[in-house]
């Protein structure tokens, strides 16, 4: 077996040494690259909630300002009316005729 091309024991031992090394700086690199990844698409995800959520509160917010609007409309709409009343008991009590 004295031949030029026989591998001994310790040329199979450093062989498999570098292929671990090797192996173990391609898998940190797979596993780093896999985890940037993940933390990209976790970036994304999350600003898509922050899109949907502002969109939903800015949604909530017109629903309500037109609510207010509505009441405010309506305690204007009273408030004219209670004026009206006021000026016609005023009138009463004065016994003057009402100027409408």
């Amino acid at each position: 077996m004295e031949n030029g091309n026989a591998l001994t024991k310790a040329d199979l031992i450093a062989a498999l040494a570098v292929f671990k090394a090797e192996l173990k700086t391609e898998l940190k690199a797979d596993f780093a690259e896999a985890l940037h990844k993940q933390h990209d698409d976790l970036l994304e995800k999350m600003r898509q909630i922050e899109t949907n959520l502002l969109t939903e509160f800015h949604r909530y917010g017109k629903g309500q300002q037109l609510r207010l609007h509505t009441l405010e409309s309506r305690e204007s709409l009273v408030t004219e009316r209670l004026a009206v009343i006021e000026e016609r008991l005023l009138h009463l009590e004065s016994r003057r005729p009402p100027t409408f």
